[in-house]
């Protein structure tokens, strides 16, 4: 089963322990080095806070539950204040490739809601394997030059 950022955004986050609503899905925080997320900003601007995606115990069509209350936190360094800032989210982020090459900008990212894999990053009508990313800043999202697929194929992909 797959999610996709578009869909997560505005979701509302609820504690599994007191089942009271701390507001909703911001932003999904990838890390380009392990191609997972690593975290979910909850509300907007001053505040926002964070919630490591391992602290999450579910993430469905209605709601992302978290196992306590105690699990939001401020951002506590620069990479987590310019998480919530907006400044390292992906939709609408540039797409190029390693070669410089511009792609457009990310319309989706297609992801694992159980474990937080980036499964494909759409550009366009274009769909670019999760495996292709290199990094991401503010800036951009490079991606390796490689195979992508229009999106009107439905072959699966393969590991070989």
């Amino acid at each position: 089963m797959s999610d996709r950022f578009t869909a997560a955004v505005g979701r509302k986050v609820v504690s599994r322990q007191s089942a009271e609503e701390f507001g909703t899905v911001s932003h999904l925080v990838v890390d380009a080095s392990t191609r997972h997320v690593s975290a979910v900003v909850v509300g907007k601007r001053r505040r926002a806070r964070l919630i490591d995606w391992a602290r999450l115990t579910g993430m469905g069509p209605d709601a992302a539950i978290i196992e306590a209350d105690d699990v939001l936190h401020e951002p506590a360094d620069e990479r987590e204040h310019a998480a919530v800032a907006g400044k390292l989210e992906f939709l609408g982020k540039r797409a190029l490739q390693e070669t410089g090459n511009e792609l457009g900008k990310i319309d989706d990212v297609v992801f694992d809601p159980s474990s937080g894999e980036l499964l494909q990053i759409l550009v366009g009508a274009t769909e670019h394997p999760a495996t292709l990313l290199l990094g991401a800043g503010s800036y951009a999202v490079v991606l390796a030059a490689g195979n992508s697929a229009a999106s009107s194929t439905n072959s699966p992909t393969s590991g070989e």
